[in-house]
């Protein structure tokens, strides 16, 4: 690891070895942050389509849709 370490330092010009574990320690946060707001998205997106489930079953309540007034009337355009 620390060779790793020496030659990433090396190459990507940090400043040591601490550098580069702070650079890693970023990267993985970011992992667990991108996950996380994955789940969270997921778990939302299910809860968006069930309310949109709900709400389709209520747009039309006590009013009439607007293909169906057009085909009672008798008038043609």
């Amino acid at each position: 690891m620390l060779g790793f370490i020496d030659r990433y330092a090396a190459t990507h010009s940090a400043k040591g070895r601490s550098a580069v574990v702070a650079k890693a320690l970023q990267l993985l946060q970011r992992v667990e942050q991108e996950s996380a707001l994955a789940t969270a998205y997921a778990q939302s997106a299910e809860h968006d389509q069930q309310i949109d489930t709900a709400f389709a079953g209520t747009v039309n309540d006590g009013l009439v849709s607007a293909d169906a007034a057009l085909a009672d009337r008798d008038e043609a355009w």
